[in-house]
């Protein structure tokens, strides 16, 4: 096992380094920055993160972020505002501790799964327009032309080529051997061994941005060297400390979303249970100390975490071999990296464009279109009809991660969250329904459903206080419970106006959390008198069902505490309404 987890660490190794020097030209920044950046996060979140077998670096979800706050200045070199960069990677650490530290990493149960497919539509689209930068002319902004442009193609497309169809040839070298560091290979040679003898030439990492000895060792972002020197004046004006702060608060979330989404991704495949607070903490950690030795931060990357789960990846040792191996090369291997064409990272990157994009969402958007006579024109192939509001989600979340200009996917997520959010408000708050029925002159109202915000309109509307009879009931279900103020405030206003008409209404078989959190505030909601439900002991076996103390106390115990111990379970009778009145009283100035 351990021989394994070595041999995939180098085996992802090879195939993380071409993926971070594309990264850091699609973030605008020198290649020291992104590889820098990998093996620091990757070590430390490999070695103390709470998700053995993930692994973690410089990525693209970051990349897009940092692309937004510094332009462009050409193909690997660091554009304006990238002193700010290293001071938001360290805040991206400190917040991360602040959402470990707090818990707020189960809230990544509230992503629904179109925001999530949007996210992973825009990020594709984000990288993949990215790659088109090394193919224009960094002075005119225009494409290259000649034979430059047509060999840059040729390395590009054969890149993709091999990188996409060599690990499905059958045989198991090529199983072993990511196919990434072969495509790149493979450019090489034809670079130097076809493209140069004949006269022509296509750019390659040294020419745009040489690794150099200067380059090998990270050192700390403010300390000028040969190979680094930042303008810190515009650090600690208005203006560059809100660039600052945004800028590590949307690194913080997106880093944060898809380290999470990338951990239960891998706990699909090992089965076995993941730490979300360990992970972020591990990850602020490893953002904190990259922001400080001059790195653009990093976090979970979920395709090369996927095939080192599905090669059999189970443990530490293999990530933390890659974060080591990517060490190695940038300390004592970077004079091989100066010879990598930089078209065949493009072609490396638009593969993985590939396989990012959630293609059989296109398939959903035409389902969603297309009426359904047509559907079943169609057959079987569009039997991908979802709610129309799930695309709808899916194409916002994917074209805000895009366009307009300063948006950016941390921006397009929100959206997407809050469309989902006020969507399912909406149809919940229609969810309530009521019947009404007489009883010896007293009018019941039996209402079921969801009792919160979107709902109390309705609920205030079906009640009739000008034409109801002297005394009437509201019934609750055992589906119904006070959710929030906008329930209790309709309540009252239920309650005052039976009043005013001289008349009485009592809310019945509220739950213990509706009844608490009217206790809370019943200085704002006075004219409410309501009753609660029972808590009713099931018979045990063994047990007389009269004449027992014991039984009794327990049966006691259990409504103060409004739980039982084992022995003595205890269930809501949700059909007897004879609870304890309670009436709100109203306050009194102390």
């Amino acid at each position: 096992a351990a021989v394994l987890e070595v041999l995939l660490g180098i085996t992802i190794c090879f195939a993380q380094i071409p993926e971070s020097v594309a990264f850091a030209f699609m973030a605008h920044v020198k290649p020291p920055i992104a590889l820098h950046a990998a093996w620091i996060v990757g070590l430390i979140c490999s070695v103390f993160g709470g998700r053995p077998g993930m692994v973690n670096g410089a990525t693209g979800a970051f990349a897009a972020i940092i692309a937004t706050f510094i332009p462009n200045a050409g193909t690997g070199e660091n554009g304006p505002g990238i002193e700010l960069l290293f001071p938001s990677v360290m805040l991206a650490g400190v917040l991360m501790f602040i959402v470990s530290a707090t818990d707020l990493s189960r809230f990544i149960t509230l992503l629904p799964a179109p925001v999530m497919i949007g996210f992973c539509n825009g990020l594709a689209i984000v990288i993949g327009l990215a790659q088109l930068h090394p193919f224009k002319d960094p002075d005119t902004h225009n494409w290259k032309q000649g034979p430059e442009m047509i060999w840059m193609l040729v390395i590009c497309f054969s890149s993709m080529l091999i990188m996409e169809f060599l690990p499905r040839l059958p045989y198991r070298i090529f199983k072993v051997v990511p196919s990434s560091l072969v495509a790149v290979i493979s450019a090489v040679i034809l670079e130097f061994a076809i493209v140069r003898p004949v006269g022509h030439r296509t750019d390659v990492i040294g020419d745009v941005s040489e690794f150099t000895l200067d380059t090998a060792f990270p050192v700390p972002f403010f300390m000028t060297t040969k190979a680094q020197s930042y303008d810190f004046s515009k650090v600690f004006t208005a203006d560059g400390l809100s660039t600052i702060i945004v800028q590590g608060v949307l690194l913080c979330a997106v880093g944060s979303i898809e380290s999470l989404m990338t951990s239960e991704v891998v706990e699909s495949f090992v089965k076995t249970p993941s730490d979300g607070n360990r992970t972020l903490l591990a990850m602020g950690f490893g953002n904190l100390i990259s922001g400080f030795l001059g790195g653009m931060g990093g976090n979970a990357m979920i395709g090369l975490s996927t095939v080192n789960c599905l090669n059999g990846g189970r443990g530490r040792l293999g990530p933390s071999v890659t974060a080591l191996g990517i060490m190695a090369c940038v300390m004592g291997a970077f004079p091989l990296l100066n010879f990598i064409p930089v078209a065949a990272l493009a072609g490396v990157m638009l593969v993985v464009v590939l396989h990012t994009f959630k293609w059989f969402s296109l398939q959903m958007l035409l389902a969603a279109l297309m009426p359904k006579q047509a559907r079943k024109t169609v057959g079987d192939k569009l039997e991908l009809k979802v709610p129309r509001i799930d695309v709808f989600v899916i194409c916002v979340v994917t074209v805000l991660s895009n366009w307009p200009a300063g948006t950016n996917i941390a921006y397009a997520v929100g959206v997407g969250v809050a469309i989902c959010a006020i969507n399912y408000a909406w149809r919940s708050g229609h969810q309530m329904s009521w019947d009404i029925e007489y009883e010896g002159g007293k009018k019941c109202y039996d209402i079921s459903g969801p009792c919160f915000f979107a709902a109390t309109n309705r609920f205030i509307k079906a009640m009739n206080p000008d034409n109801d009879p002297e005394k009437v009931e509201v019934r609750f279900s055992d589906e119904t419970s006070i959710m929030d103020y906008s329930a209790m405030e309709a309540m009252h206003k239920i309650a005052v106006s039976y009043k005013a008409k001289g008349k009485t209404v009592v809310f019945k078989s509220l739950c213990r959390e509706s009844e608490k959190i009217i206790h809370k505030s019943k200085c704002l909601v006075s004219d409410i008198e309501f009753t609660t439900r029972d808590i009713s002991v099931a018979s045990l076996e063994g047990i007389a069902p009269s004449g027992s103390d014991s039984l009794r106390q327990t049966a006691d115990a259990c409504v103060a505490d409004h739980s039982a111990p084992s022995d003595y379970p205890c269930a809501l009778d949700s059909e007897d309404d004879a609870g304890r009145e309670a009436s709100a009283s109203p306050c009194t100035a102390s």
